[in-house]
């Protein structure tokens, strides 16, 4: 599932958390302002005060802590294609799984596609361990519950591609647990990374960053209410559905995953 990031306030200062780009991510690294070291950029939260003039909304001004406004242009701040493009490759790696996710999902509803659903979801868990592994291992993790989420996402994705892996060969009852315990890990996951977020302080937190933990966690219930229902054959469909909606979920939560990135890297070049 996506990957994300979180984001820590103290003082004033926002500092940025990586977390995962799904999925089963990228899935899934998620912030608000970024504060980073080794020559990169450093930005502080409470520096800037985003504001559209009434007078003459092509133009916006920045406030800093000084009450000096900095002019600045309107597109300038608007996110375009090439900002998702110019997003890192686990980026890429995870809206892919999760897309695949969703077809995959589609062909189980119909027998003749059922092995062909089997292949892309193995292919989808693939794109977004990659994505999860790389999140893991990044060197600007700094919580626990995060990297922990990252762990849990990994091992849901590794067991979904065996799992996958082995559905096309035999549709039995392994098959089925596999997806269940699979799903599981990706629900275990997503609530690691909601324990990285201090409640307390909740109105705090990027509200992109919100959506992307939640978005996750209603992901991996469809996932595991789904993979219970394949248990019963009365609710195989039922069971697709869910899936098919879960995964829907996990893509949106890349969605934002992406324009927190972009938020962080590329928007706020102007200041």
């Amino acid at each position: 599932m996506p990957k994300v990031n979180t984001v820590k306030i103290v003082n004033g200062e926002s500092d940025e958390y990586n977390s995962t780009n799904q999925s089963p991510r990228k899935l899934n690294d998620s912030s608000g302002l970024s504060k980073k070291k080794s020559g990169n950029i450093s930005r502080k939260g409470s520096f800037f005060i985003y504001k559209i003039s009434k007078n003459d909304k092509k133009d916006v001004s920045f406030v800093n802590k000084k009450g000096e406004y900095i002019k600045g242009d309107e597109d300038a701040s608007k996110i375009t294609f090439r900002d998702f493009l110019n997003c890192p490759l686990e980026y890429h790696t995870n809206i892919i799984g999760t897309v695949l996710f969703i077809l995959g999902s589609a062909f189980f509803l119909y027998p003749p596609l059922y092995i062909s659903g089997c292949i892309t979801f193995a292919i989808a868990c693939a794109s977004c361990l990659y994505s999860n592994f790389i999140g893991a291992i990044n060197k600007e993790q700094r919580k626990k519950n995060e990297y922990y989420g990252f762990i849990h996402y990994i091992i849901g994705c590794i067991i979904f591609l065996l799992g996958s892996i082995y559905s096309c060969f035999e549709n039995d009852i392994y098959s089925i647990i596999t997806f269940i315990i699979g799903s599981l890990f990706f629900l275990w996951g997503s609530i690691m990374f909601l324990f990285s977020i201090k409640f307390s302080e909740i109105k705090n937190v990027d509200i992109n960053i919100l959506v992307v933990f939640f978005s996750n966690f209603i992901g991996g219930i469809l996932f595991t209410v789904g993979s219970v229902f394949f248990f019963y054959p009365q609710l195989y469909d039922a069971a697709c559905y869910l899936f098919i909606i879960g995964s829907i979920i996990f893509t949106l939560a890349v969605y934002f995953d992406y324009i927190i990135y972009i938020n962080n890297n590329f928007t706020l070049d102007i200041v």
